[in-house]
């Protein structure tokens, strides 16, 4: 059996001619200017746009930590009792909600974050020190309460996760009692 060297060379260079190939893709994916880091979503989508299981969780894990945070302020600053008392409820039903989602968003590899975006930070730190707070905490909370109810009752509707969408049912009458709490008083 003789040998021919001509197509072993022939697979050589087809060789060296991918290695490159994959080489030069590789460079080519390779950037190196920073990607922006992605905005915080405090309002919905217009209606016409599908609100994905990302956004959703973004948007009610917000509203729900600012709601908390404000409440635990409230429950403390209030010169009302019944906005004091309110506001137990509010943190504690919306601190229920977040640990729901948290749980949820772990199966669902969509974890809520543990701060605030900045609009919202302003949003409390503004509140810590209004002359107006009973006026300004039902006017901010309620603002969060009604987006969340909003995105809530959305999803529970037609949202594409099966594992959040219960818990967007669940969670859409319990901000409902709350925001009626809120606005009425």
């Amino acid at each position: 059996m003789s040998s021919n060297p001509k197509p072993c060379s022939v697979v050589r260079s087809a060789i060296a001619r991918c290695a490159t190939a994959g080489l030069m893709i590789a460079i080519a994916g390779c950037s190196t200017s920073p990607r922006p880091a992605p905005r915080a979503v405090t309002t919905l989508p217009s209606a016409v746009a599908a609100l994905s299981p990302a956004i959703y969780m973004q948007l009610v894990s917000n509203a729900a930590l600012f709601a908390v945070r404000a409440s635990e302020l409230a429950a403390q600053r209030s010169s009302n009792e019944g906005v004091r008392s309110d506001a137990r409820e509010v943190a504690a039903d919306q601190g229920a909600i977040g640990a729901q989602l948290s749980y949820a968003g772990r199966r669902v590899d969509l974890l809520p974050r543990a701060d605030l975006p900045d609009a919202m930070q302003a949003d409390l730190a503004g509140l810590a020190q209004s002359p107006e707070f009973d006026r300004d905490y039902r006017r901010l909370v309620g603002t969060a309460l009604s987006r969340a109810l909003e995105a809530h009752q959305l999803f529970a509707r037609g949202g594409s996760s099966a594992t959040l969408r219960p818990v967007a049912a669940m969670a859409a009458p319990v901000t409902q009692r709350n925001l009626a709490r809120i606005r009425g008083r």
